[in-house]
């Protein structure tokens, strides 16, 4: 037995509203795993005594090369630091920017709601 719907029934809309919330929901979720992840990339080391992306400090590269025992490590692992600096913060500006879209999609969603319900 098939159901088919009325002309004016309100399921077209409940399925729209629905899909519209699923969106702004996974753009939050996706935003803040991009976030997440940039957090994760950015705490790892570059090098054996280097730092990484997040914490840079690579006191054991400034030790070695203080007792002279290589030349240029610290200066080598900075430079390894900025290239890998890059990557992190655009994941991060990604991330951020994805969840300040799905709030923004948020809000304009429930203010389009809030006029239709007042008209």
């Amino acid at each position: 037995m098939e159901v088919r719907d009325s002309p004016g029934n309100a399921t077209k809309a409940i399925d729209q509203e629905l899909s519209q919330r699923r969106g702004w929901i996974l753009t939050i979720v996706v935003g803040f795993a991009l976030h997440i992840l940039s957090i994760v990339i950015g705490l790892r080391t570059v090098g054996p005594l280097c730092g990484s992306p997040l914490l840079p400090q690579s006191n054991a590269a400034e030790m070695a090369d203080l007792q002279l025992r290589t030349t240029g490590l610290a200066a080598e692992c900075y430079r390894n630091i900025d290239s890998a600096a890059t990557p992190v913060w655009i994941l991060m500006a990604v991330g951020i920017g994805l969840v300040l879209t799905g709030v923004a999609v948020r809000i304009v969603g429930i203010r389009r709601s809030v006029d239709r319900s007042r008209t």
